[in-house]
């Protein structure tokens, strides 16, 4: 076994927990977008650098929210 293997599924099953940073589409225009993940069991909000608009991501449920 790869010692690479679980750090690939701790990173599928927790976005960011490994790189740091993952990616979302917002909810807003659908744009892709690479955000940073500082808590990936907490709740972060973000801004989409393409319209402007704010969402919430709780990584923990792996719910977003509109602002």
């Amino acid at each position: 076994m790869d010692p690479w293997d679980d750090l690939i599924n701790y990173e599928l099953c927790f976005p960011g927990s490994v790189t740091g940073s993952t990616e979302v589409e917002c909810p807003h225009c659908g744009e892709l977008l690479t955000v940073r993940v500082d808590d990936p069991m907490g709740c972060q909000s973000y801004e989409c650098g393409e319209c402007g608009g704010e969402f919430i991501v709780n990584w923990g449920d792996g719910n977003m929210t509109r602002i």
